[in-house]
């Protein structure tokens, strides 16, 4: 029997993020999934070249969709999305904001019951050099001096992914993309065995947006970062996917109930 994807508390007032990794999912799994994405995103997927991308795909829409539908009480396949002033997507009858990512090995959905949310996922311990020259160009000069403070190349690395995991969730969670100054705030990766991140936004609509949180974790060889506008008295819970677990969200039982 398979296990249900339960959720202790009132997690409606909860902000989520819910990762999968693609090694425990099978072709029946993505078959699953694919049915009950819409025709754009069914043209979508089938457009990726490799296989490993267009299963990251699948599995990152099939996921939000399935979660969402648990959320608002609304079938998977039946929602229906729209692009907001800037592209990022949002439901078209309300009810959560969300936003997903993906890359080879690791999805991740954010949820949010109030409040702008942005999520990024990366893999972590990539073997090129520290691209200081990216970061001379896209990073606050505070960003800028965490890198050059660290002495072994490997952590400048590990300093870098960190801290453009925590840029991408900020601006995911705006909704402004690459169209925002990458320079207009600054973040500082948590300390060992933390989750909370530092934020410092150093111009006013950043500000005055709302109450921000940022977290970050490590899962396996992947970094997840998450951006929430929801306020400080909302913590964001990080949750596990499984093949098994997914397989029974997809079957219809209410397992976050």
């Amino acid at each position: 029997m398979r296990d249900g994807f339960a959720i202790e508390g009132d997690w409606r007032n909860d902000v989520i993020v819910v990762h999968l990794a693609m090694d425990g999912l099978g072709s029946r799994d993505f078959a699953s999934l694919l049915q009950i994405l819409d025709d754009a995103e069914q043209e979508h997927a089938a457009r990726f070249h490799f296989d490993a991308d267009r299963h990251s795909y699948i599995a990152a829409h099939g996921l939000l969709r399935l979660l969402i539908g648990a959320w608002t009480g609304r079938p998977a396949a039946q929602l229906a999305f729209n692009a907001g002033p800037y592209g990022k997507p949002g439901l078209v009858r309300g009810g959560a904001a969300f936003n997903l990512s993906h890359t080879r090995g690791m999805v991740a959905v954010a949820i949010s019951p109030q409040g702008d949310v942005g999520v990024d996922v990366e893999q972590s311990g990539a073997s090129r050099d520290p691209e200081l020259d990216i970061a001379d160009r896209w990073f606050s000069p505070d960003e800028v001096a965490q890198i050059a403070a660290e002495v072994e190349d490997a952590d400048k690395r590990e300093r870098f992914m960190r801290i453009w995991n925590l840029k991408e969730a900020v601006i995911k969670a705006t909704g402004r993309g690459l169209s925002q100054e990458l320079t207009g705030f600054t973040v500082t990766p948590p300390a060992p065995g933390t989750e909370d991140a530092g934020l410092v936004c150093h111009e006013a609509w950043l500000r005055e947006c709302g109450q921000w949180r940022l977290s970050q974790w490590q899962v396996d060889d992947h970094l997840i970062a998450a951006a929430s506008l929801s306020g400080p008295g909302r913590p964001i819970r990080l949750l596990q996917m499984t093949g098994d677990k997914l397989a029974t969200l997809a079957d219809g039982v209410p397992v976050l109930a």
